[in-house]
């Protein structure tokens, strides 16, 4: 899925190298290699998504005036040349992730973004409904929907405040407050 993401926003900024050469942008073309630079997925990216903002920018002005029309048979004279560059940067960040799982990806995603990883979350449920397998589907304020992967027998009903909390091998419990029963849930949406 990151890795995915990498790769679109990789062939975009080829795009945009392959653009840059073609009209002069030499600048443009120092800052996606000052972007290739950067050693985490997240800033990484973060830097090929403003480039491409600030590329659409020019882009269309370029359309308006007429210069992409001058420009188009150069790209097309470029186009080897940025597809192997386009390889090189997306075996590069795939290395980067190789032997990974999803799970340590995201770790290093959260950890290049300043961000931190809770363990539990409190919401007041807003729906409690049945599955066809008779499991309860937990819709809370917030949004989210959980669903019991498990069989206990906890009773909830809207307006119920509940945690959810982290618990072993990336599953999650929840927890009706003032009850010490618990369900096992996992998050469908």
């Amino acid at each position: 899925m990151l890795i995915d993401r990498l790769k679109l926003f990789v062939t975009a900024s080829v795009l945009a190298l392959s653009v840059a050469q073609t009209a002069g942008g030499a600048e443009l073309a120092d800052a996606l290699l000052d972007c290739r630079a950067l050693a985490s997925a997240v800033a990484r990216v973060d830097c090929y998504d403003q480039l491409a903002d600030t590329q659409t920018a020019t882009m269309n002005q370029a359309t308006q005036i007429g210069t992409v029309e001058r420009a188009a048979p150069a790209v097309a004279a470029t186009e080897t040349a940025a597809s192997a560059t386009m390889e090189a940067t997306a075996d590069a960040s795939q290395e980067a992730f190789f032997g990974k799982n999803e799970e340590e990806i995201r770790k290093s995603a959260r950890e290049s973004a300043g961000t931190t990883e809770i363990d539990q979350m409190d919401a007041r449920v807003l729906e409690v409904r049945k599955s066809a397998t008779g499991k309860a589907i937990i819709t809370l304020d917030n949004g989210q929907v959980w669903k019991q992967i498990d069989s206990s027998r906890l009773r909830l009903s809207s307006d119920d405040q509940v945690s959810i909390r982290r618990a072993s091998l990336g599953s999650f419990m929840l927890y009706k407050t003032g009850s010490k029963s618990l369900m096992r849930v996992k998050r469908i949406s």
